[in-house]
Parts: C-alpha cells; sequence; structure tokens
C-alpha cells in the first residue's frame, strides 16, 4: 500500500506455457479416457494437469511423463472399447460424422479419405492443413463433437447389454500390459550389461512407453520382442 492510504495495484501479465502443445496433448490424451475407468483416477490425472499448467516452471519431460502415465492406465480400457467400436458402433459413428457435414464438405472430406488421409491425427499434418481452409477444418470439429456426442451415448449402451464381453476384454489386454511390461524390463535388463549400447537401447525402451499413450503410434509387441532379440545377439557378441 502506497501512503496516504491509496492502494498501487499491481498488474500481473499472463504468460502462456512454454510448452503449451505438450499439455494441450495431455489434455487430449485424459480426454479419450473411456467412461469405464475409474472416476477417481482421472480426476487424479486432470488435477496434475492443472498443476502443471500453472506452473510456469513446468518442463516438457514432466508433462511427456504424465502422457505416457495416462496412457499406461487407461490403455486395457482403450483398447477394449476399440474393439467394442469396432465391432458395435464405428459405421453408426461414420453415419452420423457424414450426416452432419454440408454436401461441399462431405465431397472434399470423402476425397481426402479416399486418398488416404486421416483426421484422427491431433497434430494436424500438412496433409490435413493443405485439403481443408481453417474454415473448413472448424466445420469439421463441430461434425465430429456431434458425432461424438451421439457416439458417447451409443457406446454407454452397448457395452452396458455386452458387458460380460467387455470386461473379459479389459482383462485380457490387462494381462497382455503385463507382458509386455515384463518384456519392457528385459530390454532394460540388457541395457544395464552394455554401458556402450545403453543410451541407444533406452531410446528404444522410452520409444516404446510411449506407445502406451492415446496420442502416439499404438504400442507395437512384435517390434519390442524384435529389439529383445536383435539386443541380445548385439550384446552377446561383444
Amino acid at each position: 500500500m502506497a501512503r496516504g492510504g491509496r492502494v498501487d495495484i499491481i498488474y500481473i501479465e499472463y504468460m502462456p506455457q512454454k510448452y503449451q502443445n505438450e499439455l494441450n496433448l495431455l489434455r487430449i490424451a485424459i480426454e479419450k479416457t473411456p467412461f469405464s475407468f475409474s472416476r477417481d483416477e482421472r480426476s487424479k490425472f486432470e488435477t496434475r494437469l492443472a498443476a502443471l499448467e500453472a506452473n510456469p516452471e513446468t518442463k516438457r519431460d514432466e508433462i511427456e511423463t504424465v502422457i505416457v502415465e495416462v496412457g499406461k492406465a487407461t490403455w486395457p480400457h482403450r483398447k477394449a472399447y476399440e474393439g467394442m467400436f469396432a465391432a458395435y458402433a464405428k459405421e453408426k459413428y461414420e453415419e452420423q460424422f457424414i450426416n452432419n457435414l454440408d454436401d461441399d464438405l462431405r465431397v472434399k472430406y470423402e476425397n481426402f479419405t479416399r486418398a488416404g488421409g486421416s483426421l484422427h491425427d491431433y497434430r494436424r499434418t500438412r496433409e490435413m492443413e493443405q485439403a481443408f481452409t481453417p474454415e473448413e477444418y472448424t466445420r469439421l470439429e463441430d461434425a465430429i463433437f456431434e458425432a461424438r456426442k451421439f457416439l458417447d451415448s451409443y457406446m454407454e449402451t452397448v457395452i452396458a447389454e455386452n458387458s460380460d464381453e467387455y470386461n473379459e476384454s479389459v482383462k485380457r489386454y490387462e494381462s497382455k500390459q503385463r507382458d509386455c511390461a515384463n518384456m519392457i524390463e528385459s530390454l532394460k535388463e540388457i541395457a544395464r550389461t552394455s554401458e556402450k549400447w545403453a543410451p541407444e537401447i533406452m531410446a528404444k525402451v522410452r520409444k516404446f512407453e510411449e506407445g502406451w499413450s492415446a496420442i502416439e503410434r499404438d504400442f507395437d509387441e512384435d517390434q519390442l520382442k524384435h529389439e529383445i532379440e536383435y539386443w541380445q545377439g548385439v550384446i552377446g557378441l561383444e
């Protein structure tokens, strides 16, 4: 407070996060959590996101670590959900999405997908930006949003009517995830046996761990097996 009782108002300029893109990706990963995943656990991840957003000293690797943690925790549920979606809801969802597009944009979208394009890339590829104007992209996002509102309700019904199938699928993916996590640990053990090759092997480990994420290429179990066999051979030759 200044002399004479006058209050000095201090204006604090808002500083955007240096790693806002990574924070957006973390938000997307949390939003992609299926409704069957624990709400308490999801809430904890949302709290961690808020803390990272509020801290101007947040580092990129801190955000990326949480992205992987979210992905790993939700992976069995996401894979089970994807299976149910493919079996029971994919055609319905596509129909809803297409019906939400104007005729002109529908034609452009169909040409885009025929050429191998996909809207399911949260980093907005160059091909996507070349195919659609910003205004068209906004209309596509609106159509996706409306289709997903339908999908959320529809999938809840589908899973409720096929709960045994869904729960068994979650259990299978939990078992598969444990097996894959054990293989990752085997790769880490190989890295610990060779100071020379450890940095390269651990880079591979990080890439595989990113595969749990909801926003990166999906986990590749066959490639993991190949890497273990390959590095066992390399280390064995030293």
